[in-house]
């Protein structure tokens, strides 16, 4: 058989070859086709990046050159704000402004401002040495209240005059010179009406001396030296500065922000920088010389985010999408500066590759298994045919033989018969002969027409109470009278036992059960034994004592047109349908026919008949 197998098998084996080839193939394109849409993709999101980063770093140098007017100007006058500037030089925090006043209650300043109310100038000039820079101050400014009680312009402009180059000349501890300057300037105010130009000077904006020299308003003058003064001295000064401001026409609403705001912070620097970087604390900071640096706060959140709108704007973005700095939590130089893009999009269309992907390979694997089970279809089919054409010649040849074989004994015993039963005493035998193979070949019909009806479903069953006890015994008596050796039965749990079934056709079954136990013995006399219980089904044990089925062989003997031989034993006829009809009438009663032990000792099948 398997020569006949081997052409289709070949071919097979070379068309699964090439299939196996194609499909591994499309398998390689397909994953190219998905790694490449990730590289795609993944391009796309690094140009992306690459396009907000350079935005970033654009918009971050942008903003320092439109801060530095600005910076330079804070970084002489403190009325300008500072808490978005930083600058450092020479290895120090110019800004922001981290100076405060001291949280000592010593007030200094008041206290020579108030002696000037009380006491006035001159006075407090006799307790002082003549030759000391206070004591001539404190007569200038005598000098001046009485040009001002006179009301000669001429000499209230030259004793101010005389006043504000003793100033630039003569630096005196800042406590008394702004206590001093503020009295004045009070008293000035009070006492006629000052030019608001000159007043703005004096207490905002500064005088410039002929000398080259500088006085500064006494806004700047409170603001720039705020750690010279006690928190008490402080509040004293600012408050009467804002009022005299206020009186004489002068802004003081930055100065008062100005001097209320919380000190500036530390910011912790390492110098020198070897290039711009943006810090955790939200400022973008650039080196300036080598103990210098430059920055601006300019809270990177917002700035990712505009540049977001910008490019949403554009259509490199969707609206859902977002971006990110890769580092907040330590300083980050430029050139390592990175930014992150979350797009649902592109998570969308990756695993939509994914999915794709997994599709096509499925249906590949789909493919690879349909084509498997078409070849072994078509193996089985091919199978199947040849063993059919095999088994087909092997039966005819058996029902030939088999059928030829008894009638030629008939026919030959019938003629010796005619010629010899004149008288002859050995003739007496003859008829039984011609009966025994006649029955035989009745039985050899009668399964092949049986399994005939059965393979085909043309057996109308009917069903009734069959007495298994009675069915046995008929069967085996009619075995006994067919054949020389002697058959006893042993049963045990039958009596009083029926099984619903067709009548006929558990007749056929056991009958078959009970020759096949006499075809396949040694012994004499034939041994059987038939227990049966009961527990919801009806099980039946029919146990012979011939000469055994092998182990492989326990199922192969249920197949049709199968024979084992056995050397041990004489050629015996049969078709090889006998356990093969057991089965398939079992089957019709929905039961089960198996065998439950062979040794050389014997054999026992068990019969399981569904309950009634």
């Amino acid at each position: 058989m398997w020569r006949r197998l081997l052409p289709m098998l070949a071919g097979i084996g070379l068309g699964l070859a090439v299939l196996t080839a194609g499909l591994v193939s499309l398998h390689g394109i397909f994953v190219r086709e998905r790694e490449d849409g990730r590289r795609a993709l993944e391009d796309r999101r690094h140009a992306l990046e690459l396009y907000a980063r350079q935005a970033l770093m654009d918009s971050l140098r942008r903003a320092m050159e439109e801060a530095a007017p600005r910076l330079q100007q804070a970084a002489v006058d403190p009325l300008v704000p500072d808490s978005d500037l930083l600058l450092f030089r020479a290895g120090r925090q110019l800004l922001p402004r981290t100076s405060a006043p001291r949280s000592d209650s010593a007030a200094p300043a008041r206290m020579i401002h108030e002696a000037l109310g009380t006491q006035g100038p001159r006075a407090l000039a006799t307790k002082e040495d003549p030759e000391e820079p206070w004591a001539e101050r404190l007569v200038l400014m005598d000098r001046f209240l009485a040009a001002l009680k006179s009301s000669d312009s001429q000499a209230v402009t030259l004793t101010l005059r005389e006043w504000l180059a003793h100033r630039a000349r003569f630096v005196l501890p800042v406590a008394k010179d702004t206590a001093a300057a503020l009295w004045l300037l009070e008293q000035f105010q009070a006492g006629g009406r000052p030019d608001s130009l000159l007043m703005r000077s004096l207490l905002r904006d500064g005088v410039q001396g002929s000398s080259g020299t500088r006085v500064e308003g006494l806004q700047r003058v409170l603001l720039d030296r705020r750690d010279a003064f006690g928190s008490t001295d402080f509040t004293f000064l600012r408050e009467r500065i804002a009022h005299l401001s206020e009186l004489t026409h002068v802004d003081y609403v930055d100065f008062n922000q100005r001097a209320t705001a919380e000190p500036g912070t530390s910011i912790p620097l390492s110098l020198p920088l070897p290039e711009a970087q943006l810090r955790p604390e939200g400022w973008y900071v650039e080196p300036l010389g080598r103990d210098g640096a430059r920055g601006i706060h300019v809270g990177a959140t917002a700035l990712i985010e505009s540049i977001r709108e910008q490019m949403r704007d554009r259509g490199l973005l969707d609206d859902e999408d977002r971006l990110a700095l890769s580092r907040t939590d330590t300083p980050a130089p430029l050139s390592t500066l990175a930014i992150a893009l979350e797009s649902p999009r592109m998570l969308a269309a990756v695993s939509e590759l994914e999915s794709r992907y997994r599709l096509k390979a499925l249906l590949l694997g789909f493919s690879g298994a349909l084509a498997l089970v078409i070849i072994g279809l078509a193996v089985l089919a091919h199978e199947r045919k040849v063993r059919f054409l095999a088994l087909r010649s092997e039966f005819v040849s058996t029902v030939s033989h088999e059928l030829r074989t008894p009638l030629s004994a008939i026919r030959v015993m019938a003629e010796t018969l005619e010629r010899r039963v004149g008288g002859m005493p050995g003739a007496g035998n003859y008829p039984s002969r011609i009966i025994s193979e006649a029955d035989a070949l009745g039985r050899l019909v009668e399964n092949i027409l049986t399994y005939n009806r059965l393979e085909k479903g043309r057996w109308d069953t009917r069903r009734e109470p069959v007495p298994l006890a009675e069915l046995l015994q008929r069967i085996v008596e009619d075995a006994a009278a067919q054949n020389a050796t002697r058959v006893e039965l042993k049963t045990e749990g039958l009596t009083g036992l029926a099984v619903p079934g067709d009548p006929e056709l558990l007749r056929m079954l056991f009958s078959n059960l009970v020759h096949n136990a006499c075809r396949y013995t040694t012994r004499s006399p034939v041994e059987l034994r038939v227990e049966a219980r009961q527990q919801g089904a009806t099980v039946v044990r029919f146990s012979d004592n011939g000469v055994g089925i092998p182990r492989e062989s326990w199922e192969a003997v249920f197949e049709e047109f199968r024979r084992l031989r056995n050397e041990a034993l004489p050629a015996r006829g049969g078709s090889g349908l006998g356990l093969a009809i057991c089965r398939r009438i079992m089957s019709l009663h929905g039961g089960t026919l198996r065998v439950a032990a062979s040794s050389p000792e014997g054999t026992t099948f068990e019969l399981s008949f569904p309950p009634a």
